[in-house]
């Protein structure tokens, strides 16, 4: 059956139809003994009885379990119920990226804001062997309070797990597939690495890099036209940024990006500027070693693969500690983690040349954890890049104030200054 606005289902009270796809519905519900209102998704009835489709939503159900990252919509539990099993989540109040895209495309900080957090589920996801396989817009939502999750791993391959579609058969959303999902060949991460590639570009410019007039001519287009480079469809896109997009969108699996890590590295890298990141020095190898016995006792075995997936990535010891508390899910423990490494106060602020001033490291971590409320992981490089141009105190956060997408937004995060 198709649930209706007032039906009860177990202790969830139908409040709102959210959605429907080819798969299932999803409603916004009540628990009636807690109060709290969830996401609850039930597979279609007319697919109910298929063992295929029903054996793909408990799938889903059980890699969506899997998975705690705070850039990932959290499964809550799921039930076996009279009208089959439903999937309970948590509610996310806000919209679709492919909402946001209907108005054209999002402005730069905020993209980048999106992009970074969700390569970063996205690194979460590949290190516990799980492949999306349907990265688009519509499947990432970005709360009210600014924050992007990724949803519906309702088509994601556990690579320690049976495949869930027959031989032959390509599978995935059509404007974003890989060109080995258009030829129904095994998708890796580097496979969620370029649809998130096509959704980035579509971020940014407001256009898709493939199109065409039927889904024959998009597949074709993956498999054979050369995109058009970011930067020649909005002139405020750099090349350095234009040049990462282009590389995530390579026709080849191993001419992309290898892992959605490297992709993150290279935007971080080229929102810096190329001048800066020439600058950068290799990771010194006791650094490594020393950040491995905290990251254990708070992730355990995975640690290690973690540590040497991110250190292949050229970048200031401060950035690596941070890309490796990204994966920590709770916030204690990255909290933890990061005091464990010396991180709690921040990295050293630039010396002052040529009339610049000096931002002293109070200002510089109390910046950073101000402006990561809007802007995420990538405000660590805005912060750094606004320090070293600053003449004053109020250059630097009007430099970060500009970065923010909302001026409501701007205006709350320089009141949290004093003074200005």
């Amino acid at each position: 059956m198709v649930f209706q606005v007032g039906d009860v289902v177990a202790d969830y009270e139908i409040l709102e139809v959210l959605g429907q796809g080819g798969m299932g519905a999803v409603y916004r519900v009540r628990n009636t003994l807690s109060d709290r209102q969830e996401a609850m998704k039930h597979i279609l009835p007319s697919l109910a009885t298929k063992p295929e489709a029903a054996d793909r939503f408990l799938r889903e159900i059980r890699i969506q379990a899997s998975l705690q990252h705070p850039n990932i919509a959290a499964l809550h539990t799921a039930r076996h119920v009279e009208q089959g099993i439903i999937m309970i989540m948590e509610l996310i109040d806000g919209q679709s990226v492919e909402a946001m895209l209907r108005r054209g495309p999002l402005p730069l900080a905020q993209a980048i804001r999106i992009a970074d957090d969700i390569l970063g589920a996205l690194i979460y996801a590949h290190v516990r062997g799980v492949v999306h396989r349907d990265i688009k817009p519509a499947n990432i939502l970005v709360t009210s309070r600014g924050m992007p999750k990724l949803t519906d791993f309702g088509i994601a391959r556990a690579t320690d797990r049976d495949m869930i579609t027959r031989s032959g058969m390509a599978i995935g959303s059509v404007p974003y597939m890989s060109p080995e999902q258009v030829m129904s060949k095994t998708a890796d991460e580097r496979s969620d690495v370029y649809s998130f590639g096509v959704t980035l570009y579509e971020m940014l410019t407001g256009a898709r890099p493939f199109d065409g007039e039927s889904d024959y001519a998009i597949m074709s287009a993956h498999l054979a036209q050369t995109p058009q480079p970011p930067s020649a469809v909005l002139s405020s896109i750099s090349a350095e940024i234009s040049s990462v997009i282009l590389r995530s969108l390579a026709k080849a699996p191993e001419e992309r990006f290898q892992t959605a890590a490297a992709f993150q590295a290279g935007l971080r890298q080229a929102v810096l500027g190329e001048e800066e990141t020439r600058e950068v020095p290799a990771l010194d190898p006791a650094d490594v070693a020393r950040v491995e016995a905290p990251l254990r006792e708070i992730l355990g075995p995975i640690a290690k693969t973690l540590i040497s997936k991110e250190s292949r990535v050229r970048s200031p010891f401060p950035e690596f500690c941070r890309r490796l508390a990204d994966q920590i899910p709770d916030q204690t423990d990255r909290t933890r983690f990061l005091q464990t490494v010396g991180l709690e106060t921040g990295s050293p602020s630039a010396a002052p040349s040529g009339g610049m001033a000096k931002i002293d490291d109070a200002s510089i971590a109390a910046a950073r954890k101000a402006l990561a409320k809007y802007l995420g992981p990538i405000a660590s490089v805005i912060v750094s890049r606004a320090a070293k141009g600053a003449r004053s105190r109020e250059d630097f956060l009007a430099a970060m104030a500009r970065e923010i997408p909302g001026e409501r937004e701007r205006q709350a995060f320089l009141n949290s200054f004093p003074g200005y």
